[in-house]
Formats: structure tokens, sequence, C-alpha cells
């Protein structure tokens, strides 16, 4: 009898310490698992983006309201290369404008004789290179019965300004001012469907150099667009 009691001592002190090792073991997984689930749950799933572009290209309207002495009414074609979902080149934007001077512009001349139009310069044409930043993504419902796919972006680069007093078809160049800025500005974009899609922009450029006079005029120019899009 004290024989076979020995031999079952070891073996119930060997289950004793397995089951033991497991009730321990349990509490670890689960609350791995807990932690796990709080992680998914609070974050949420992110879901990728359904809209983006490879080559776009856009054409639509543009207005330049700073200037006190004229308001600019044009037309801009823009070509953007996007590398990924995040970083684009708008290779060029290039625009016309047609200017149409203000009450004050038109008051001075009238009553100061030793005023010419020509000392009045306006943004006839300009161009862009700018890189964008696409930082923002999202979808919203409309009335719980359209979904609008929309993105938000920065942009920043290189313009060139064309200013002269008179219209182009005029061919009166005297006073004309060739000159380079920096630009930037905010945008966002809409989409009608993957391959359409309607953008606002908003810009301001300084310009930095008149290159056929030889100053620094550190003057601004700011640009509100809307364009139509189209995903080449």
């Amino acid at each position: 009898m004290r024989t076979t009691t020995r031999c079952k001592t070891p073996v119930a002190l060997l289950a004793i310490v397995c089951v033991a090792s497991f009730l321990c073991a349990v509490p670890r997984s689960l609350a791995a698992e807990d932690e796990v689930s709080e992680t998914s749950s609070k974050y949420g799933p992110i879901q990728r983006r359904l809209f983006d572009l490879d080559h776009e290209l856009s054409l639509g309207f543009a207005y330049l309201p700073l200037d006190a002495y004229y308001k600019g009414y044009g037309v801009q074609l823009a070509y953007t290369i996007h590398f990924n979902q995040h970083l684009a080149l708008e290779l060029f934007r290039v625009g016309w404008s047609y200017n149409i001077d203000s009450g004050l512009k038109t008051k001075l001349i009238d009553q100061m004789p030793d005023i010419s139009p020509g000392e009045f310069p306006a943004v006839v044409l300009w161009e862009n290179t700018n890189l964008l930043f696409k930082f923002f993504y999202g979808k919203q419902s409309f009335l719980n019965n359209v979904v609008m796919h929309f993105e938000v972006f920065l942009t920043g680069g290189a313009a060139f300004i064309f200013r002269n007093p008179y219209p182009v078809w005029k061919g009166d160049f005297t006073n004309a001012h060739y000159e380079f800025g920096i630009n930037a500005g905010v945008g966002a974009r809409f989409w009608f469907s993957p391959s359409w899609s309607i953008r606002l922009d908003l810009r301001d450029t300084v310009i930095l150099l008149t290159l056929n006079r030889g100053k620094f005029p550190l003057k601004n120019s700011a640009m509100f667009g809307l364009t139509f899009a189209v995903n080449l």
C-alpha cells in the first residue's frame, strides 16, 4: 500500500502543475484577444480610397478679384500627373484674363490728366507649375441618397505672369511686364464619377521679379478657379 501511494503522488503533483499552468495561460490569452479587439474597435477600419487620378486634364474659369483698378475674368487649362494618393505634379496651368476697369481707375484717369492708362498693368496671361499634396480624402452622403467622394489638397510652386495695361489684341506692349513669382494655395475636388470631377482652387501669387524691368515689386495676385477635370 505504501508503494502504490508513493507512485501516485508524483503523478498527482504533475497533474496539478499542468492544470495550474493552463489556468494561468488562459487569462493571458483572453486579455491579449481583448486588447486586439479594443484596438481595432477604437480606431476602426480605414477604407482605401475608391476614386483617384492618373493623368488629369482640367478646363474651367478663373476670377482675379484683388486689384483695386480692375477685376479679371478668365479661362484656364491644366495638365496634372498624379504619382500616388498623396502627391501630384501640375505640369502647367495656363490662363487668360479679360479685365474690366474698376470705378476707381476710371475716376483717376478722368480727374487727373497726368495719369495714363498705361500705368495700370493688369494680369493678362499666367502659367503655374505646382506640386500638389493631397492630405484629406473622404465621402459623405447627401440626403442619404447620394454618396459624394471628395479630397482636399495644398498647392505650391512657380508662377510666370504677363501683365499689360491693354488687351492682347490691341498689340500695344510698350508697358508690358514679364514677371516671375511663387504661388501657394488650397483646393478641393468633388467627384461625379471615377473619371469626372469638379475642382475648386484658391491661389495667391507673390511677384518677386519683373524680368524686363529689373524690379522687385513684391506684389501679390490672387485667383479663384473653378474647373472641370477628366482622368485620361
